[in-house]
Order: structure tokens, then sequence, then C-alpha cells
């Protein structure tokens, strides 16, 4: 029988090679190789296995880097923490599996709902992250801890608009413009 950790596994190895559309449970059952009732047992539901898939993405994806080292500035900390949104230079701005071609599947005009659960799930996940990178300078005496819930709420409105911008119009999408516009929300973010 498989473990929850495997299932969550081959749904990942599923939405890299085919897309998050092709995350349904007959889908992740047949590239686990488990029938649909064992991978129901672990996921009730699929939203049950959008959050779980999801979860797993972005956790992987949105580490901690340097935020609790105290040692560097607090803006430029928060600011390698919350780059790691943006697309990565080094590859296509949609790669397939990513989290950012979450995004761009979740918004496109005829998106099934499930999807629209995951980016759900994936914002959730993101805005888990944020709290925990914002929480950690709290604890350094960077920010007020009254300050973390509207904070992360303006982190998270800050990047969904640098996604959307992306998402609008691709063949435009200004990486380094993106990175400026980071760092100076996080330099102001910290400053007032």
């Amino acid at each position: 029988m498989s473990t929850r950790q495997e299932l969550v596994e081959a749904a990942l190895r599923l939405a890299s090679t085919s897309g998050f559309g092709a995350l349904s449970v007959r889908g992740v059952a047949r590239e686990a190789g488990v029938g649909a009732t064992t991978l129901r047992h672990y996921f009730p539901s699929q939203a049950d296995l959008h959050l779980a898939v999801t979860t797993e993405l972005v956790t992987s994806l949105l580490h901690d880097l340097d935020i609790e080292d105290d040692t560097g500035d607090p803006a430029g900390r928060l600011y390698d923490c919350l780059e790691q949104f943006l697309p990565d230079p080094a590859r296509e701005i949609s790669l397939r599996g990513s989290w950012f071609d979450l995004y761009c599947t979740a918004l496109a005009p005829n998106a099934p709902a499930a999807l629209r659960n995951v980016l759900r799930a994936a914002h959730e996940a993101s805005a888990t992250a944020v709290r925990r990178w914002l929480s950690a300078l709290v604890a350094q005496g960077h920010l007020a801890e009254e300050d973390v819930e509207d904070q992360a709420a303006h982190v998270l409105a800050m990047i969904n608009g640098l996604h959307l911008c992306a998402v609008i119009e691709p063949e435009r999408y200004d990486l380094p413009r993106e990175k400026r516009l980071l760092r100076w929300y996080t330099r102001r973010l910290l400053s007032g």
C-alpha cells in the first residue's frame, strides 16, 4: 500500500509532466499505480488531494533562507524570501508544473473550478510562509506583532499584482523591474 507522501509525490510528478489540470483522483491513482479507493483512503475528496499537493509544492518552493539571521539587513532578508515568488529567470515564465503555472492555468477563462481551489490552497500556503517570515522579523524587533496579519495581506496583494502582470502580458513581463518594485516595497514595509 502506498503512503500518503508517495501519493502526493505521484501527484506532483503528474502536475510536472501534464500540468495542474491533470490532478484528478483517477489521474493521480494511475500515476501512483494504485486504485482510486486507496487514494480516497488518504484524500476523501479531490479538494483534499489538491490541498495536500499544493501545500507540498509551495512548501518545497518557498524556503526561509536567511530570514532568521539578524546580522543582515531585515529588508534585504525579507526581499530574498519574497523574491522566491517571482519566476526564475533561468527558466520560462510559465514553467509547467511550477506554482507560477498554477496561477496562469487557474486564471484562464475556462479554468475548472478545481484549479481555483488549488490556487486558493496555494495562496493559503503562501500566506503561512509570509506570516512565518514576518514573525521572524517581529521576534527580532523589526516589526510590531499586531502588524503581521495586515502586512501579510499587503505582501500577498503585491505578489498577486506582480503575477497578474505576468499572466496578462507575458511578452512584456520585465523581471528586473518586478524585482526593483519588490525591493522598494520591502524597504517601505520595514521603514515605517
